[in-house]
């Protein structure tokens, strides 16, 4: 059955980008009954919805589909894409009778398959799955990883097209995503033995339909060049107290926060809470916004807390420092109320756990400080792309803070390999007080005095011990940026280098 579409709508959109008509046109060439799913691996922030509904306008004004879907990972995004769907198509998408499409989100598709089912069997259905790292299924298997990739499964006979979003379209747990290509490559496990008898162990590496890379957007001014800066501090002190009294007290010196984690007595949640860091970095994220404010009134921040109770702590030290806070977490009241009105508001901060992690956008954030306790590369990415996306020609930068931990530092510099080689710079900032005794600072390379080898029967607590952090009087701040890398590196594909990371780091 096919459906006439009756619009007399004209589209209205802004126009499109280089690169999203170049993806267009390369979707609009590729689908096909023989190709029917289409893979765009855009950096966050890049535009990635409004090349999806200029092809979703295109596809139902040449009568190739009649109805639209769209999924994606939460409400606030769900809405967003509607919106931007009606605006382009000039067609209702609120899924009512009438409509020509639906939004939802993925948790959905659990109540909703059979019905999506239905009208793939009688009208021609273009799917929009958005994020699409959300779904997996097991590598080498047509099975569901996840309740989400195998919904995806069974609806795929029933789908004509289906267009696959995402900046970071990979899997922490190491599944595949549905519906999409895989090439096996030989793995690096073996490294590259492949003599007679024995055999070649292989991966699958996805195979993306059109890739655009965060260096290619900062390099056209599509988004801001990020500035991650690594809050540290070079002198912190450990005081394990025994409160039975039957030993006295032990001190240990690290001169990082790096140092300072190789210690089995203190986490990374810890610090995350601990009021010296937490103030240190959420100070420096105040005073880059302030400077930026200057020149873009509009200018926001987001902070990203581990939890609830930490979003809570963290709005009230900012309402200390004087600033105009807004929480947003998934306990308040009309929260997706309240996220929509500081997207056009004045305030200056917004503080979220989850709710602004991918997807959500909010241009004028240019500063984002990281106390999430999550630590893959994928949400680090994701956060990073709620800062850099661009407004206009005089907001060309952005701001990461987060607190100098092994893994946090390592995303950081290989986000800094992946900026235009024009912005290669790696500064280091002094402490604002550094004490002048010697071993302290960042301006004259030390000898370490950290005391991080401990006897085997002092790398476990006992019951009735308590740990203690002191940290020095002065915070020191590393900004990364990238380093000059040889031309063809840059030129790798955006997936190939990042699936292969993660698969070497078994992330």
């Amino acid at each position: 059955m096919k459906l006439r579409d009756t619009s007399t709508h004209t589209t209205q959109h802004p126009p499109l980008r280089d690169w999203q008509q170049r993806c267009l046109s390369h979707a609009i060439a590729q689908l096909s009954p023989e190709q029917s799913h289409f893979l765009c691996q855009a950096t966050p922030g890049a535009g990635k919805m409004l090349m999806a509904a200029v092809l979703a306008n295109h596809l139902l004004q040449c009568g190739d589909v009649d109805f639209v879907i769209y999924l994606g990972p939460s409400c606030e995004v769900v809405n967003r894409a509607e919106e931007t769907l009606a605006d382009v198509t000039g067609l209702a998408m609120s899924g009512n009778l009438g409509a020509r499409g639906g939004c939802y989100t993925y948790q959905s598709l659990r109540t909703r398959l059979r019905a999506f089912q239905q009208l793939g069997q009688y009208y021609r259905v273009f799917l929009i799955w958005d994020e699409s790292h959300h779904a997996g299924r097991v590598p080498g298997a047509q099975q569901g990883a996840n309740e989400w990739g195998q919904a995806l499964l069974l609806l795929e006979r029933n789908i004509t097209y289906t267009l696959a979003l995402s900046g970071t379209p990979w899997r922490t747990d190491g599944s595949c995503l549905p519906l999409l290509r895989y090439l096996d490559v030989p793995s690096a496990d073996n490294g590259g033995d492949t003599q007679e008898g024995q055999a070649t162990l292989l991966k699958q590496r996805l195979v993306p339909d059109f890739v655009y890379t965060l260096q290619e957007a900062v390099r056209d001014g599509v988004c801001r060049k990020p500035t991650i800066k690594l809050i540290d501090n070079p002198h912190i002190q450990l005081t394990i107290s025994h409160l039975k009294g039957k030993k006295p007290p032990e001190q240990k010196q690290f001169s990082s926060i790096p140092r300072l984690l190789r210690d089995p007595r203190v986490s990374y949640a810890d610090l995350l809470r601990h009021d010296t860091p937490m103030d240190a970095l959420l100070k420096k994220g105040v005073a880059q916004l302030r400077r930026l404010r200057q020149a873009q009134s509009a200018a926001g921040g987001l902070v990203v807390a581990s939890d609830i109770t930490h979003a809570e702590d963290i709005a009230e030290q900012l309402e200390a420092m004087g600033e105009d806070v807004c929480l947003v977490t998934s306990k308040t009241p009309n929260g997706h109320v309240k996220l929509q009105a500081f997207r056009g508001s004045m305030q200056s901060w917004i503080v979220s756990v989850g709710m602004i992690s991918e997807g959500v956008d909010i241009p004028r954030l240019r500063v984002c400080c990281y106390l999430s306790h999550i630590r893959t590369e994928q949400h680090f990415r994701q956060v990073l792309g709620r800062i850099i996306r661009r407004m206009g020609l005089h907001d060309a930068d952005c701001y990461l803070f987060v607190l100098n931990e092994r893994l946090l530092r390592r995303y950081a510099h290989r986000i800094a390999d992946d900026l235009p080689d024009e912005n290669s710079v790696v500064t280091v900032i002094p402490p604002d007080q550094a004490p002048l005794a010697a071993g302290y600072g960042n301006i004259t390379p030390v000898p370490p005095f950290d005391n991080v080898m401990l006897p085997e029967e002092d790398t476990t607590m006992a019951p009735d011990d308590a740990a203690g952090i002191t940290f020095g009087p002065a915070m020191s701040t590393y900004a990364a940026a990238a380093t000059a890398q040889p031309q063809w590196e840059h030129d790798m594909a955006f997936s190939q280098q990042f699936i292969e990371r993660l698969a070497t780091l078994k992330l």
